[in-house]
């Protein structure tokens, strides 16, 4: 089960990461799309097409942080959020089943 305090702080710290390099839009884009998967996770009659939406949003950023960063601040960065990247590993493996 997700220790959602460590989700929590985990997710300030991408949109931080993210606010710093990519600005306040994409950060806000990043915590939204989250929320979103949660609340579908947490529910997943509600999975429709926009989650996969919002996970590729999520993949598609932390993805544009990986080219601006070099690469061990980059590694600093998935070692620093663990529990989201089993999130959305687990909301990849739950979608197909909708």
């Amino acid at each position: 089960m997700i220790n959602l305090e460590v989700f929590r702080l985990e997710l300030n710290y991408l949109k931080q990461v993210a606010k710093g390099i990519l600005g306040d839009k994409v950060s806000g884009e990043i915590g939204e799309a989250i929320e979103a998967l949660t609340l579908h996770f947490l529910n997943p009659v509600t999975y429709d097409s926009l989650s996969l939406s919002y996970l590729q949003t999520i993949e598609q950023y932390i993805n544009q942080i990986q080219h601006e960063i070099e690469p061990d601040k980059y590694q600093l960065l998935m070692n620093n959020i663990p529990t989201i990247r089993i999130f959305i590993e687990k909301v990849k493996f739950e979608i197909p089943k909708c």
